[in-house]
């Protein structure tokens, strides 16, 4: 490895940042036609400024202005973190400027169905799927999930996401999700996986079960996901869809639990993964606050419509079921009173009697 590329392995908090950063880079070196990063900091800083200038100007002709800037980041990032001064308020102003983005819409319901089918008879696929669907995690959080960060709830199942972080946050399946997971851990248990705490959620393709489990890659869940979507019809907008294929997930997620105010609106943040500007000092939700919230979108968040009308069903029977016993504690609670009612004017009559 490219001792040089340590840099980004020190400074870049995030996974998915600092592999988008690598892969930026060692595009630069290709196209530079430098060995690698220890060969490129023997150039002077006019030769290194002259170059990212041309490199710019190389990345205008092929790429959207949007897609420019965390590749110029990455590079500022590199060259700052060895000691190296460039001008980088030239390089930045030869940038475009941002353009619409496309990609806001995201996947219905509908779309989801369709992904699901096209998985055949992949559980894992399918338990990915619903993983993604009903958490609205990050993609990158994925490989770092493992059976300890897993704890039944009911009929749900609570994950803890980036354990021990500042980013630390829970995350829930529905019980479909739940069933999708579970089916998917069962088929392995029965390829003889042996199953602990440390085995990874999402593991990496294998010929027999006793292999060692290593957890799938994000790049091999972009892959699969990729494949998944294809067959999904998305509208192109310029050189982009309008559902992003990764990100189209969450955005399902983030429309579900913010729609009609069923949830509030920190509620709806924190099982984003967001952190609110009242974090983490004022706003210490529990496991359980959390759940007792997600419950209220379970039924929007369903994949399959017989299993969403049973647990509609079921929600319209616990309402009435509520207002019921509600009904029957306020005759109840009258009745006492009539009866107190009762017995004070007895003693009020005995005492005119006698």
């Amino acid at each position: 490895m490219d001792k040089s590329l340590l840099v980004y392995d020190k400074y870049v908090k995030s996974e998915v940042t600092r592999a988008q950063y690598k892969y930026f880079f060692k595009k630069f070196l290709q196209w530079a036609e430098i060995k690698n990063g220890s060969a490129l900091l023997h150039l002077k800083d006019t030769q290194l400024q002259a170059m990212i200038e041309d490199y710019v100007m190389h990345l205008r002709k092929r790429l959207s202005p949007n897609s420019i800037t965390p590749i110029i980041a990455g590079l500022k990032l590199y060259f700052a973190m060895n000691d190296r001064t460039l001008n980088w308020e030239r390089i930045q102003k030869m940038v475009p400027e941002k353009v619409k983005r496309t990609g806001y819409s995201a996947y219905q319901t509908e779309d989801i169905q369709k992904m699901l089918e096209s998985c055949g008879k992949s559980k894992r696929n399918k338990a990915l799927i619903h993983f993604l669907t009903s958490t609205g995690c990050r993609v990158g959080a994925i490989p770092d999930v493992k059976l300890k960060h897993f704890s039944q709830e009911e009929d749900c199942k609570s994950i803890l996401f980036y354990e021990g972080s500042a980013q630390e946050y829970y995350g829930f399946l529905t019980p479909e999700a739940s069933n999708a997971l579970d089916s998917y851990l069962e088929e392995r248990r029965k390829d003889n996986e042996y199953l602990d705490e440390q085995s990874p959620l999402f593991r990496e393709d294998y010929q027999v079960g006793v292999q060692k489990a290593n957890p799938m890659t994000l790049r091999a869940i972009h892959l699969v996901l990729h494949r998944i979507v294809k067959t999904v019809d998305r509208k192109k907008e310029g050189r982009r869809h309008n559902i992003m294929t990764i990100h189209g997930f969450r955005k399902r997620f983030a429309t579900i639990v913010k729609l009609d105010n069923k949830i509030s609106w920190a509620v709806g943040e924190r099982l984003l993964g967001h952190q609110s500007y009242l974090d983490p000092s004022y706003f210490r939700p529990t496991k359980d606050n959390l759940l007792k919230e997600f419950k209220k979108v379970i039924p929007d968040l369903t994949i399959d419509e017989s299993e969403r009308l049973m647990l509609q069903n079921k929600v319209k029977d616990e309402i009435i079921k509520r207002i019921e016993s509600e009904k029957d504690q306020r005759i109840a609670h009258l009745e006492d009173k009539m009866n107190k009612l009762d017995k004070i004017l007895k003693h009020l009559n005995l005492d005119k009697i006698n």
